[in-house]
């Protein structure tokens, strides 16, 4: 007689979405500001609602264009409620360490292809979602990775997140 697996344990709610800035623009050559924009469409057509973080590391925000440095600078500055936060961590500072203990404390999802392998400590408990940039065109994968408390990491559909 085979033995039957007990069900998976649910995801925990989320509070927000966390954006690896540094990562989504670090995904193509071209049209930075336009990859970035199009993550931030994607999280208010999916889970408006949710308050969204963007996450640079200083060394990638020295290595944009200067017209492009300018427009985040200026979206750093607007704290408008409704709109997207956006921070440039400190120079010489982890921005990933950063990123991931904000998103535990708002129980954020972490929208980044970083695995974060190097803050395996951080990452426990959160879900992080992985996406593509083809054509242009920013498509976030429709299965999640939640790196569960108890260990090991479990595929969660996009669809049952809450």
């Amino acid at each position: 007689m085979k033995k039957r697996r007990p069900p998976l344990p649910e995801p925990p709610r989320l509070g927000g979405i966390v954006i690896d800035g540094s990562n989504v623009v670090a995904s193509g050559n071209a049209f930075t500001l336009e990859r970035l924009d199009q993550a931030l469409d994607w999280c208010r057509s999916w889970r408006g609602e949710l308050p969204v973080q963007v996450f640079f590391d200083a060394s990638t925000a020295r290595r944009l264009r200067p017209e492009v440095q300018d427009v985040l600078r200026a979206r750093c500055a607007d704290v408008t409620p409704e709109r997207a936060r956006h921070v440039v961590c400190p120079r010489g500072e982890s921005a990933d360490a950063y990123l991931l203990e904000h998103a535990g404390e708002h129980a954020a999802l972490v929208i980044s292809n970083d695995r974060y392998f190097d803050h395996e400590e951080l990452r426990t408990g959160l879900i992080t979602l992985q996406f593509r940039c083809r054509e242009g065109v920013f498509e976030p994968f429709d299965v999640a990775t939640w790196f569960r408390p108890s260990g090991g990491a479990q595929r969660v559909d996009l669809a049952d997140l809450a």
